[in-house]
């Protein structure tokens, strides 16, 4: 059941869920017994389907006159939806929205519980019968969308809740044509409650559970973006400037040899061409029409991380120890043991598994022995590296495209009998790594970035066209509940322009932007089929073809309690910056003349992340502020720094502050009253790669922030900072958070504050916040080197909810600074 970077094909497990018609309604059937006593039976025969029927069939194909949407769970089911099974339309098929959807729980409009839940397996075999029942021909399908044109198309799938829909009217399946699964420490885990993957280890929160994507082929015609169906999601409208995605890599209208550049321009979604999904396939004669046909998957990952970093070292003129053959070697570059589809009946057909390993990084071996690489000089680097805090930085050009790592792992020397010296515990770290010249281990993470490609032969006249989908396997997501396209909409619809400068005030730093906002090419360089350079929608979240000519239903709130595997809950490139990089091909001549220069495409890479992973996750959540997205924000847990303040907060239980260890094994600051300073963390000595090798990593606490949670923190920051008078960067860098908590309501303060403010606060969101100032950088400890002492003047104590501060002056006097954003 394995799939190989070769291409190897592989056929849905064999489930009984893709063969005749027969078959698929006895999956259907085996589904619905099963679950029929745990509740289901109640359930459905409250909307007039009775599941126990001799006469199965037409039980899921009459008009069910009884449908209430008033049971939990069916508020927004489609308006139009009218049968338990309606051909064609898993979104308006009632017994496949009961399946599919996270807010279908209660059993009755009492609200007693479900006592089970669908496997994957059983909902795609309710799915299938949807497509199956009614099978149509491929004319069919070309008069359907008006001769537009078709093609097999591979898309990562997710049935939500109408408030994550593309149209928004009702629950619906929705697609993109890039997938985002996530590495982790330990197997997966299905929750069958909320119909998705927990990346949560119960009671262990140093293990982290991987989180598989699901992939299925569709024929899908290609036609314009339109925003009040197919979509896409938060649709762009033509500007005539240059989107942000096609200016990546422009640095300027000319090129080196003086020629003139072409200077795309945002023309609107409109205007683009999008694959919008039409019919599933899956193999069997219940598919298309008089044909019995096989559909085979293949997944192919690469990550070439080390052999990019020795490329660029080589371009340098740096020889980092190592050449071909072995820089095309594992770990140079390798494939296996990134991810592969799971051969577990219950996950159904093509859920793909990163595989888990014991750490998040693992050393890097060749030949059966440490792989290392000769640090180059910083001064010898040409503009080319130098270090940043303690790490190896690999500078990008003035266009930013990345062809190898931005930063590596630096800080451990193997001496040549093979022992390892950390220069963690060196006073002189940053010099050591600058000056260079010795050998430091590489480390490996499994993340990278591939296809997913689809054969079907029987197929192969009337569409010949196949399109892989871009699948990336990408690092932990801290923050699982917290959707960056959220973020984007909270943003652009609730926060006043004048309040923007006031969350993020680091120049350049623009607007939170999720993955599926990105209007850019997929990986170039990779090997197998091949992305089209002039497809800059492989990113996009749509909805199927027709989607959205529909009446809206109630927009139902379900508490997000699984990770979602599409790009609007990724970052983009540089936000943060940990889920995908990008790079850009060469400007290229368009004539013999050589006097018009089309510019380079840029494309998404993997390769262009930090090696490991862990370097760009602690640079990036140390330099929160300037990256508006759902990243953690450790600016908290480090000395202040010349250019970063804290936006989002972490609360001080997540830091080691209280009961628990710091989530990322960096304890946070301690604060000395009597000689009036605080103590903490040097950045260049908080090592998460090391942090990542012993475990210290604990999502549990962390991972469970909520949207509204981390959007309050947020806005409140911001509140806080306004009250002190500190409203450009230049003034928050002399403010540190020293304490931030939820409020206690019993907390003596916060009872004096409101009794003698007589005001109240939003008890689900009032914060506690302890606030010092200081005027300088500080000192280096002088008994622990990895430490830096900072001299502060006062204490603030402050108590802030989304729509006030109250404040207590150095006379013990409260007062409020109320907020209309």
């Amino acid at each position: 059941m394995r799939s190989f970077h070769r291409g190897n094909f592989v056929e849905a497990a064999s489930h009984g869920l893709h063969h005749g018609g027969h078959n698929l309604l006895a999956a259907v059937n085996a589904a619905l017994q099963r679950l029929a006593p745990l509740g289901w039976a109640e359930l459905l025969a409250h909307h007039g389907l009775d599941i126990y029927a001799s006469n199965l069939s037409e039980q899921l194909e009459k008009i069910l006159p009884d449908i209430d949407r008033s049971v939990p769970g069916f508020e927004d089911f489609a308006a139009e939806g009218a049968r338990a099974i309606e051909p064609a339309w898993p979104s308006r098929s009632l017994l496949y929205h009961a399946f599919a959807s996270p807010s279908v729980t209660k059993r009755n409009k009492a609200g007693e519980p479900l006592e089970g839940y669908p496997t994957l397996a059983e909902i795609e075999a309710v799915e299938n019968f949807v497509y199956g029942i009614d099978p149509p021909s491929i004319e069919d399908l070309r008069i359907r969308v008006g001769h537009a044109r078709l093609a097999i198309v591979v898309f990562a799938l997710e049935y939500r809740n109408a408030a994550g829909t593309v149209h928004r009217k009702h629950a619906d399946l929705v697609f993109s044509r890039t997938g985002v699964a996530r590495i982790g420490t330990s197997t997966k885990e299905y929750l069958g409650v909320a119909r998705g993957f927990s990346p949560f280890v119960e009671e262990v929160g140093t293990e982290i559970r991987i989180v598989p994507c699901r992939y299925a082929p569709f024929i899908a015609a290609l036609v314009q973006g339109s925003k009040e169906t197919h979509g896409p999601l938060n649709f762009h409208a033509p500007t005539g400037n240059a989107s942000p995605a096609s200016t990546i890599g422009q640095t300027d209208s000319r090129s080196s040899t003086g020629a003139t550049t072409q200077s795309p321009s945002d023309v609107g979604d409109a205007n683009r061409m999008f694959w919008i999904p039409l019919h599933k396939l899956f193999s069997g004669d219940s598919c298309i029409s008089a044909l019995d046909i096989e559909v085979r998957l293949s997944a192919s990952h690469t990550n070439e991380k080390i052999r990019r970093s020795h490329l660029r070292f080589l371009a340098g003129g740096h020889d980092g120890g190592w050449l071909e053959p072995s820089l095309s070697m594992p770990p140079f570059i390798f494939h296996d043991d990134i991810a592969e589809f799971s051969s577990t009946a219950d996950d159904g057909g093509w859920l793909l598994c990163p595989t888990p390993h014991e750490h998040l990084v693992e050393p890097a071996e060749f030949n059966g022995k440490q792989l290392t690489y000769v640090v180059p000089p910083a001064a010898e680097g040409n503009g080319l590296w130098d270090v940043y805090s303690s790490s190896l930085n690999l500078k990008t050009p003035p266009s930013g495209a990345r062809t190898a790592p931005e930063y590596i792992h630096a800080r451990h020397k193997i001496e040549d009998n093979g022992s390892l010296v950390d220069l963690n515990g060196s006073p002189d770290l940053v010099e050591l790594v600058k000056r260079g010249g010795y050998r430091a281990a590489h480390y490996v993470d499994y993340t990278g970035d591939g296809w997913i490609d689809v054969e079907c032969s029987q197929l192969a006249l009337d569409l010949p066209n196949r399109l892989p989908a871009y699948s990336l396997v990408s690092a932990p997501h801290f923050f699982p509940y917290v959707a960056q396209t959220v973020l984007m909409e909270w943003t652009a619809q609730s926060v006043l322009p004048s309040v923007l400068r006031l969350l993020w005030d680091s120049p350049g730093s623009g607007l939170p932007q999720a993955l599926s906002d990105e209007r850019i090419a997929a990986n170039l360089q990779l090997k197998g089929p091949e992305f089209d350079p002039n497809d800059d929608t492989m990113t996009a979240i749509v909805g199927t073809f027709g989607s959205g000519k529909s009446q809206a239903t109630r927009i139902v709130t379900t508490e997000r309690r699984t990770a979602s595997t599409l790009p609007d809950s990724a970052a983009g490139v540089f936000a943060p910056g940990w889920d995908i990089s990008f790079d850009r091909t060469l400007e290229m001549s368009s004539d013999e003349a050589d006097s018009r220069i089309e510019p380079g495409v840029s494309f998404l890479a993997n390769y262009g992340l930090g090696s490991p992973f862990m370097e760009d996750t602690k640079l990036c959540a140390a330099l929160s502020a300037f990256w508006p997205a759902a990243a953690p924000d450790i600016t908290r847990t480090f000395a202040p720094g010349r250019s970063y303040v804290t936006s989002t907060p972490l609360t001080d239980e997540v830091i080691g502050l209280g009961a628990e260890p710091p989530w990322d094994g960096v304890m946070g600051p301690t604060v000395h009253e009597a000689e009036k300073y605080v103590d903490y963390k040097a950045l260049a000595y908080g090592d998460y790669v090391e942090a990542a090798l012993k475990g210290n990593f604990n999502i549990s606490t962390i991972g469970q922030t909520t949207m509204e949670d981390y959007v309050a923190r947020t806005l409140t920051m911001a509140m806080v900072y306004s009250t002190l008078g500190a409203t450009s960067q230049k003034d928050k860098l002399k403010w540190s958070v020293l304490s931030f908590r939820f409020a206690d309501a019993n907390d003596s303060d916060l009872v004096e504050a409101l009794k003698t403010t007589g005001r109240r606060m939003d008890a689900r969101y009032t914060y506690r916040y302890l606030m010092i100032d200081h005027a300088d950088l500080g000192t280096v400890d002088p008994d622990d080197f990895t430490r830096i002492r900072i001299k502060y003047g006062s204490l603030h104590l402050m108590f802030a909810d989304p729509t006030k501060v109250i404040i207590r002056d150095n006379s013990g006097t409260w007062t409020v600074n109320d907020f209309r954003h």
